[in-house]
């Protein structure tokens, strides 16, 4: 299954490199600022429309949330159409591109501090996920149409964030992309996260109904025993009825592993028969 979304994912750039296809690829790119309360300052998003989009559309959109805008959010955005137009997924969709203002303090978890400059720094990833579940989803909900299904999509460090936003809201998001989840140089930012994830999967509560991870097979050594320590905590307690899916990419390094695995999970998720892990 891997080999496919792989060869589709080469396909699809090099019908795009070489102009090959006449598929909608064009979509309407539009930026917003948002004033956040959470994180008392100005916020960016980048969103990606696809090409056919009706705001008057009586089923809505999907809509997929992706961290680092400038990253995979336009390549997730292509990619949703390029599918769309092939039949793999039945339905268009929604990117939105989160636009970093201090990325290393933003996604650290609220419990987590570190010294700058002389002084502590507490994690604003707290602040930040209030942000995301008080006034992006509620503007991006106001100002386009949407379904209610959220997708949240993150790599690296980034991964690391959507394992914090798991523990703490789960059912946040339908679906967690989590790509090469890094929790720093040795691992030190992962243990009062997996740990807190662990409880939060140990109790009665409404958990996402998908979650991908993935990991590139050449990436360094801490970073694949993460992605085992991960993956082996979510095998152990998630559920039956949560799609549980994870890769770990042949050949793939750090920056590769990303665009690879946005293919892949967009494949698992969307499609109206997705493949068995």
């Amino acid at each position: 299954m891997y080999k496919i979304s792989v060869s589709i994912l080469k396909a699809f750039l090099f019908c795009v490199a070489f102009g090959v296809v006449s598929a909608p690829l064009a979509f309407a790119q539009q930026e917003f600022s948002i004033q956040s309360e959470a994180m008392q300052e100005t916020r960016e998003i980048v969103v990606h429309l696809p090409k056919n989009y009706d705001p008057d559309s009586e089923k809505g959109y999907p809509v997929i949330y992706n961290l680092d805008a400038g990253s995979t959010d336009k390549l997730a955005a292509e990619i949703a159409s390029y599918y769309n137009w092939t039949g793999i997924m039945p339905e268009e969709v929604i990117v939105i591109g989160l636009k970093n203002v201090r990325r290393g303090a933003d996604y650290l978890p609220h419990y987590y501090d570190f010294e700058r400059d002389g002084e502590r720094v507490i994690g604003s990833g707290g602040k930040l996920l209030a942000y995301i579940k008080d006034e992006l989803i509620p503007f991006v909900d106001r100002e386009f149409k949407t379904n209610g299904r959220r997708v949240f999509a993150g790599h690296s460090w980034g991964g690391q964030f959507l394992t914090y936003t798991m523990s703490q809201s789960p059912n946040l998001f339908d679906a967690y992309f989590i790509t090469s989840p890094a929790f720093g140089t040795e691992g030190e930012w992962s243990k009062k996260t997996i740990e807190a994830l662990e409880q939060t999967l140990k109790q009665d509560q409404d958990l996402p109904g998908f979650v991908y991870v993935s990991i590139g097979a050449a990436e360094e050594a801490i970073m694949l025993a993460m992605y085992y320590r991960l993956t082996g905590l979510l095998k152990q307690h998630l559920p039956e009825n949560v799609r549980f899916y994870h890769d770990a990419h042949d050949s793939a390094n750090h920056g590769s592993n990303g665009a690879i695995s946005i293919s892949r999970a967009m494949q698992l998720y969307f499609a109206a028969s997705p493949a068995a892990e």
